[in-house]
């Protein structure tokens, strides 16, 4: 699955139960923390509770720039099976 297809699906499918807080790391190495979002077919617009550093309170971020999404928030692992993760083997 091409990289951006795999992050346009995660966004547009995040589940309720996993807070829209985080941050998505760019192709230029930058991190753009969201306190929220919303999606289109191109990109994410990723809205943020304060300012950054230049004034900006939201980003628009096409999907083939998004390297990593992190999380913020504390989350159980079970959680993530509402966006598709699995786990293998024996805990521990």
């Amino acid at each position: 699955m091409e990289k951006s297809l795999c992050w346009q699906n995660l966004f547009q499918r995040w589940p309720d139960s996993i807070p829209k807080l985080g941050i998505v790391v760019t192709s230029l190495n930058e991190g753009i923390a969201f306190s929220n979002f919303q999606v289109s077919d191109s990109a994410v617009l990723l809205e943020r509770d304060r300012p950054d550093t230049m004034g900006a309170r939201s980003a628009i971020v096409p999907w083939e720039e998004i390297v990593t999404v992190k999380m913020t928030s504390p989350i159980e692992s079970a959680k993530f099976r509402d966006m598709g993760f699995k786990p293998v083997g024996k805990p521990g």
